[in-house]
């Protein structure tokens, strides 16, 4: 059952992102609203988390237009990353030079969600910078027990999850995850250049129907993302 303190999506939420309003800063305050919703969502999956011994942040994207987004909105984030202590930890590492991308909370391998005009997503990303998971992952999945543990992690998903790479079209189902095409992904998967992307979407008209049970259900797609998080995350 949802939870109270988890507002429904409004069909006004979806508005705020169309192409003519993302540089619009009357539309600030209802980005606003939405951001808030959004980070409701990560708080109680930082909350959950904890209880299943995994710490971590959360964090919640720009709503207005800045230059770090162009000045456009095009979407809505809210995430949740490494702890405090944990990024430290790697920023201590890695030493003055490399230390500030490592601290930062959103060069990280993130667990998000986010909402643009038509869908809202819940993910894990690894950011092109964090060089340091994307490496472990492609050296763990190297080795033919690591590709079984990865392919067998993505099949144990819910239904929906598609792996992507960056910006490219191709989709991975998650269901159907085998070492080939597994290897096809991770030979072209360029850690410091791609984005890595596992995603579950539900459509706008989904998540209005859905009332209070659509932040639920994005809770705990983010939740069954924990053993692909802990698979990725490097430590020093």
């Amino acid at each position: 059952m949802a939870a109270l303190y988890m507002e429904a999506f409004l069909e006004r939420d979806f508005l705020a992102y169309e192409s003519h309003r993302q540089d619009d800063s009357e539309y600030n305050a209802l980005r606003l609203s939405v951001r808030r919703k959004l980070k409701s969502i990560a708080d109680e999956c930082v909350k959950r988390a904890k209880a299943l011994g995994v710490a971590l942040d959360s964090q919640a994207g720009l709503h207005h237009p800045y230059s770090f987004n162009n000045f456009r909105v095009r979407e809505q984030r809210a995430y949740c990353c490494r702890s405090k202590r944990e990024r430290s930890k790697l920023a201590k590492f890695f030493g003055e030079a490399l230390g500030k991308d490592a601290e930062t909370h959103y060069i990280q391998t993130v667990i998000e969600v986010s909402l643009d005009d038509q869908v809202v997503e819940a993910a894990l990303r690894i950011h092109p910078q964090a060089w340091w998971d994307g490496e472990h992952l492609k050296k763990r999945v190297a080795t033919p027990d690591g590709m079984a543990a990865w392919c067998a992690a993505l099949k144990s998903l819910p239904a929906g999850f598609v792996l992507r790479m960056h910006d490219w079209k191709k989709n991975y189902w998650a269901a159907s995850a085998n070492p080939q095409e597994m290897r096809e992904y991770f030979e072209s998967y360029t850690p410091g250049n791609h984005w890595l992307h596992l995603v579950r979407e539900l459509p706008r008209e989904d998540a209005l129907e859905m009332g209070d049970a659509a932040a639920e259900w994005l809770v705990e797609s983010m939740l069954t993302l924990l053993p692909v998080y802990q698979m990725i995350l490097w430590e020093p």
